[in-house]
């Protein structure tokens, strides 16, 4: 009896990071893009300045609020958050066009922007697509100590930070995955495991084998 073997291409995935600032985020997922040629990142617009060596196109979207106000206008944003300060937002041209094409995407985002995209993805059928993984400090007082060290914000906005994350820590049960932080290396191997993992999904090896419509005998 002929039997149906497994795909060799998996549909992409969208996988989401999240967790409260300070703990490591975009590490991790330059780290994935780095290892996998086949993962690509969302690129995210915001509001705020360029810090550092950020560069437009590079690192988000650098857009005024003028400019940010007329996406929101044409229904350009995926899902979209005020944070502190400045506003985020992602495209929908930036994640739909390359999931049809079956590429992994990888973006950071708050747990608002988290529950955006799965209501999004979800309402286009893609809602299979979605991975989320939420980045678990070990105690707040870590969070603290890793804001003081970077030296970029005022005591002020350490306090509102420090609200922020204490809000985003209590959604961590909305989330596929939960990692709590260890070393840099524990992190990134925990997350990879993930992905490979997810990679794998049965579900998802049926999709593709459906769409494809196609029996394939078994070659030993």
């Amino acid at each position: 009896m002929p039997l149906t073997p497994p795909p060799k291409d998996v549909t992409g995935l969208m996988l989401i990071i999240c967790g409260p600032t300070g703990t490591g985020k975009t590490t991790l997922r330059e780290h994935l893009i780095s290892d996998h040629p086949g993962v690509e990142r969302v690129i995210t617009c915001t509001t705020r300045s360029p810090r550092g060596d950020e560069k437009h196109g590079v690192d988000y979207y650098f857009l005024s609020d003028a400019e940010f106000d007329e996406a929101l206008a044409e229904d350009e944003f995926l899902e979209w958050a005020r944070v502190h300060l400045w506003r985020y937002g992602t495209r929908k041209s930036s994640v739909y066009n390359r999931l049809s094409r079956n590429i992994d995407l990888v973006v950071n985002v708050d747990v608002q922007g988290a529950r955006a995209y799965r209501k999004a993805l979800e309402s286009r059928g893609l809602g299979g697509r979605l991975v989320t993984v939420f980045i678990m400090p070990p105690d707040m007082e870590t969070i603290y100590d890793r804001l003081l060290t970077r030296g970029q914000d005022t005591q002020e906005q350490i306090e509102r930070r420090m609200k922020t994350a204490l809000y985003e820590v209590e959604q961590w049960n909305q989330f596929d995955y939960c990692i709590v932080t260890g070393s840099k290396e524990q992190d990134y191997s925990r997350l990879e495991s993930i992905w490979r993992a997810e990679k794998c999904r049965v579900s998802r090896l049926r999709e593709v084998i459906a769409s494809a419509d196609s029996r394939l005998p078994f070659a030993p």
